[in-house]
């Protein structure tokens, strides 16, 4: 089976061999009207702590005629300058009340909670070359990874913890990532990761091909000889009992990218097809008994990792039909953040190979992700946005707290310190 590809073209006969490698992909519209994080005039952002102006206006409420002080003016969004200039962090949460009572009620992740989001492909021994495609690392490489994200305090989250955090601002861990490994690979999966998985109580999201899985035998792994499965999907499905892989969509036939000329038929065979096949295998199966669950109501597989990184905007929107949550490109713009996806309208003609997503008008469903071989330097930047957005929240905090007990009704008193 292929691997995922920046910009492969249109393959009408797609080859399913499982070690062929990506293309080489360069490492590195219009806007729609999203709504912003705040419906307020923004205060502009400066290097000092200039003091909010004052206000003498006032407002009559209907219902009572009653002058009431105008609301604060809440701040402009949070931006980084670690980001590229022509990314803009997207908002996906319309109303500002409610923004603002997810992100300060206490029980729910403070600001600043960040998730880094890293796409694996292949782990070689450290003797080998690596491919041109810059998919592969060394196995010293992800040691070096997983040492400096442990030092720094991450900790991995499932697919639906990213998505009760992202959706409802849900309590992950202050500093968190979602690891992915792409395509068929259960070696790299039971073999190189199960140690780190077990060690730190950690979890591996796979992103699965469906392809021909049905034909295919298990993978014959010699680290495990005593391994008796037959069957590929009998190999995976028992590795999905070990529970710490988290299984999720990655395309039917998979090396064909979905772009603005898929159709319809494709788009849902590739998104719709695949995702009732993994329910199948995986969560509508008693994985104890192997039995089907009659009747089985799931929201899983809740994410669809875009083969290749092709998206478009009818496959973005048959993929919110169908059930998924979010979706993953290869677009390293960034980390996310609650209400906070750093997005580019227009393609970057340092990264021609990054399609623009503020188009397609739905930002969890375009969701960025950290190529391995640069995640171990991006981890220190992903501590710095995070530890800015703290600050930013810290000094704004008394603001939007005064907008929230006096502008949302009702009011909503407890709240939190970033």
């Amino acid at each position: 089976m292929a691997a995922c590809t920046g910009a492969a073209p249109l393959i009408q006969t797609p080859s399913h061999t499982e070690s062929s490698q990506n293309p080489v992909i360069d490492q590195q519209t219009s806007t729609p009207s999203l709504s912003p994080i705040y419906t307020q005039t923004p205060v502009p952002e400066t290097s000092t702590n200039t003091p909010l102006p004052s206000h003498t206006n006032t407002f009559q409420l209907p219902s009572t005629g009653t002058p009431t002080p105008v609301p604060p003016i809440l701040p402009s969004p949070f931006r980084s300058n670690l980001l590229r200039p022509n990314i803009t962090p997207q908002a996906y949460i319309e109303d500002t009340c409610e923004y603002l009572k997810l992100r300060w009620d206490p029980n729910n992740s403070s600001p600043g909670t960040v998730v880094m989001p890293v796409m694996f492909h292949s782990i070689t021994g450290d003797q080998n070359d690596l491919a041109a495609d810059g998919s592969q690392i060394h196995e010293k490489d992800l040691d070096a990874f997983i040492l400096r994200a442990r030092e720094l305090g991450f900790e991995t989250i499932t697919t639906e913890q990213l998505v009760h955090f992202l959706e409802r601002n849900e309590k992950i861990p202050p500093r968190s990532m979602i690891l992915i490994l792409d395509d068929r690979r259960p070696g790299v999966a039971r073999v190189t990761f199960y140690p780190y998985l077990i060690k730190y109580n950690w979890t591996l999201t796979l992103a699965w091909i469906i392809g021909d899985t049905d034909q295919k035998p298990a993978t014959y792994l010699k680290e495990l000889p005593n391994e008796t499965y037959m069957t590929l999907w009998q190999q995976m499905e028992a590795y999905y009992a070990l529970g710490v892989f988290d299984i999720q969509a990655h395309g039917y036939i998979h090396n064909i990218v979905a772009n603005e000329e898929s159709t319809e038929e494709f788009l849902r065979h590739e998104l719709i097809d695949s995702r009732l096949e993994l329910q199948k295998h995986f969560y509508c199966k008693d994985q104890s008994t192997g039995e089907e669950i009659i009747n089985c109501q799931t929201d899983q597989p809740l994410a669809y990792i875009w083969p290749g990184g092709g998206f478009a905007k009818r496959a973005v929107e048959i993929a919110r039909q169908a059930g998924y949550h979010v979706g993953f490109t290869i677009n390293p713009r960034g980390p996310v953040m609650f209400n906070w996806i750093p997005l580019a309208a227009e393609k970057d003609a340092s990264s021609p190979s990054w399609l623009p997503e503020i188009p397609m008008d739905d930002p969890l469903l375009v969701l960025p992700r950290y190529w391995s071989k640069d995640a171990l330097y991006r981890l220190d930047e992903v501590t710095a946005i995070s530890d800015e957005a703290i600050a930013y929240a810290q000094k704004y905090r008394e603001v939007e707290l005064s907008y929230l007990n006096n502008v949302c009704q009702p009011s909503y008193p407890e709240t939190q310190s970033p």
